[in-house]
């Protein structure tokens, strides 16, 4: 159906929200929609778009287009609910349900 993602900024204001789309990283998605999550790398090395998922985990794909650089589950600053948004996107069978999904990031940078 339809997934709308909300961004924070690091002080829990809404900076923004868009309609997400399949085969697309978080960080692409909201640049499109001119909300500025800092990315370098773009491959989950440098850890600059790190976002804190506060509502909707079970609609993320923290590998939805391409592997992190690095184990970030062996990394001591690792949260279980953060992304990297230059890899990170919305599981694909999240559009194919008849629900509404809201997912809400907060940016840590």
């Amino acid at each position: 159906m339809v997934v709308i993602v909300k961004v924070q900024d690091n002080t829990w204001t809404e900076i923004g929200s868009f309609q997400a789309e399949d085969e697309k990283s978080l960080g692409e998605m909201a640049a499109m929609h001119w909300i500025e999550i800092l990315q370098s790398c773009r491959a989950g090395f440098c850890w600059v778009c790190v976002c804190e998922v506060v509502d909707g985990w079970e609609a993320v794909d923290t590998d939805k287009v391409g592997n992190s650089g690095i184990d970030i589950q062996r990394d001591e600053n690792w949260n279980p609910e953060q992304v990297l948004a230059c890899v990170g996107g919305i599981k694909s069978e999240m559009f194919t349900d008849d629900k509404e999904h809201i997912v809400t990031l907060k940016k840590m940078y």
